[in-house]
Parts: structure tokens; sequence; C-alpha cells
């Protein structure tokens, strides 16, 4: 009688501890692959959103879209065919794609972003605020004070007399070294971001060292701004800690839009260069040359 070999149970447990210790081995490394590969779609929707803006500026004069139009998030009788339109809207029609605006990094889905803005199914409007709502909250937030700003008060007919200004292609001396663009949040809650993106971030600094606003004037004069609150680096919970730019990838990533239309990731410190950041843009830009976020 022939008996058949079977495994002992000791050749049993060693071949599962060789298979435990490779998955923990290869687990991490599938991990790092996926955040990589969401960290490289992302890129792709900063160099996409960035085509549409520059596809956009040459039908406007050559200048960048406005961060907003009238700065109101609900049906407003005075715009009866729709909601108000904020960048992300403005160039659609060059981008054709809402998607684009959401990053693979944030994992944060359609239904979340709807919240703390109109319900589009609450207003006539339904699709278009629901556009707007999503243009709100897309994760790659303008660098407003530069390249957008939205004064307030500035004596037009509208309720707060909102002027939105944006610069042309020739007022900006170094488009490949300008931010335009940055991965934002909405908010935070327990260090984790909610509510998805957020469509205007601040730059970290204002003042250079003679006490010169590096900010663009707003012609006619208003007599305020909008702004999120700037930078915060002592408040290391708050949801703008960073002026409102977030890492997404690895908790320690950005991706960047440049105004010349290429992207590039950075991590959050190398957007501080030239700049002494500090609460409420109470430090100061002390090299111009090396500072990404203004216009000269």
């Amino acid at each position: 009688m022939v008996r058949k070999r079977a495994f002992t149970l000791i050749e049993l447990l060693v071949v599962i501890a060789i298979i435990a210790i490779l998955a923990a081995i290869l687990f991490p490394v599938f991990a790092q692959a996926k955040a990589a590969a969401k960290k490289t779609a992302c890129l792709s929707n900063t160099k996409q959103y960035l085509l549409a803006v520059m596809m956009y500026m040459p039908d406007y004069d050559d200048a960048f879209p406005i961060i907003q139009q009238n700065w109101t998030f609900e049906a407003d009788p005075n715009q009866p065919n729709g909601p108000d339109q904020v960048i992300g809207n403005l160039v659609q029609p060059y981008m054709k794609n809402l998607q684009i605006l959401a990053s693979p990094g944030s994992g944060i889905g359609e239904k979340e972003r709807m919240n703390d803005l109109t319900d589009p199914n609450s207003v006539p409007y339904g699709k278009a605020q629901r556009e707007l709502n999503l243009a709100v909250k897309a994760d790659y937030g303008l660098n407003m004070q530069y390249f957008g700003r939205m004064g307030a008060y500035c004596g037009t007919n509208n309720p707060y007399g909102y002027r939105g200004q944006s610069p042309t292609q020739s007022q900006v001396a170094k488009p490949a070294s300008s931010i335009y663009f940055v991965n934002s949040v909405w908010y935070r809650e327990n260090g984790v971001p909610v509510g998805g993106g957020n469509w205007g971030i601040d730059p970290p600094c204002r003042f250079d060292t003679s006490n010169r606003d590096t900010f663009p004037r707003i012609n006619p004069p208003c007599t305020s701004f909008f702004w999120f609150g700037a930078w915060n680096p002592s408040w290391p919970d708050d949801w703008n800690v960073f002026g409102g730019a977030w890492p997404y990838h690895s908790g320690k990533i950005a991706n960047v839009g440049w105004a010349d239309g290429h992207a590039t990731p950075k991590r959050i410190p190398a957007l501080t260069l030239g700049c002494d950041v500090r609460d409420g843009w109470t430090g100061l830009v002390y090299d111009l040359d090396q500072y990404l976020w203004d216009l000269l």
C-alpha cells in the first residue's frame, strides 16, 4: 500500500508565515502606488483646469477670469437665468467637465460638496445651482488676492458693491513662477478635511519690508475686499492654517498650477519662499524674487 504524502502542521505554518510576511511587505507598496496614482490624476486635473483658463483668456482681451461675478450663492431675482458664476463655471465652455474640479486625493463625493450651500432642489435653477456648488467647492483654489480680487463696497448698484478684478497676461512678470491654483480645502473637523475644496485661497504674505502692499489695487477703489483670514501657522487645527491650501497627497504635497499653464507637486513649505509667514499677514515678504504668489 502506497502512503500519500501530506503537509505537516509545521510546513503549513511556515507557508502561512511566509505569505503573511510577503503581504506585510506588499500592502504598503500597494498603498503607496495608489496614492501616487491619485496624485498623478490630480496633477492632470490641475493641468486641464489651467488649459481651460489659457483658452478662456484670448476671448476676453487676455485677462484671467475673475474669481466670481456677484458673490451670492443662491437664487437672485436680479439673475433670472441662473445663480452666480465663479471661476470654475466661467471656464466650463473650455473645460466641459465639472469632474475635473474634484481632486482624486480628497475622497469627498458630490453629495458632501452640496453641504453648506444652496440646495439645488430648493431653487428653480436646479442643474445650474448644482454646477455652481461644485465650482465653489473646487479642490483647486485660485490665488485670489493677486489673480482674482473681489472688492467690496465699490459704489456699484448691487447691495454690497462687489467688483471682481483680474490681471492680463502682460501684467504677470514671471508667469512660470507665479502660483495660480493650489489644492484647497473647504473646512476641517478634528483635523480631517470635510465639504470638499475651496474656489479661492489666500497667499501667505501681503506687505513687503518697505511696508508696501503687494496686492493689486482695485479700480475704482473699494473700501474693502473679500478674504478668508490669511495663513495662520499658530492654528495648526484650523481650516485655513495654510490660507485654504491643503496637502491632499500623503498629507505633505499639494499640486500647484502656475500662471503659464504648467503644474507641479509641491510641499507646503516650498510655497512660502521669500515670505516670513505669520498669522493674518503680519509677516513680511522679505525677498520678492523668491516670493511665488505675486505678479512681479
